[in-house]
């Protein structure tokens, strides 16, 4: 390969060894995270490979987001990443939309 050659791996995502099943709604500004119970592990004890999932189907990074998760017993998290490291931090909360509230302030 020339030093100009780009490579484009099409098979990305058998390289992030994802085993939790989650859906995702992302905005401008917050990014929330519902486990759906049907994956090998939860999207609390993968979240990393979660994390990266969603950067890669996103393009980009994603350490400006606010991120929050909610788990499989329907509590909410908030999700702290530096884009290496991931860990939550329980609310306590069931609402969605108050776990809105409590994570933008």
């Amino acid at each position: 390969m020339s030093r100009h050659e780009i490579t484009f791996n099409a098979n990305f995502a058998q390289t992030i060894r994802m085993r939790a099943d989650f859906i995702y709604k992302i905005t401008p500004t917050l990014i929330s995270i519902t486990d759906t119970g049907l994956g090998q592990r939860s999207v609390a004890d993968d979240i990393e490979a979660v994390l990266r999932k969603i950067e890669h189907w996103h393009q980009d990074a994603i350490t400006s987001f606010k991120i929050m998760s909610k788990d499989g017993k329907g509590f909410w998290h908030i999700v702290h990443w530096n884009g290496k490291n991931a860990s939550l931090s329980r609310l306590g909360e069931s609402d969605e939309q108050k776990t809105h509230k409590k994570l933008l302030g």
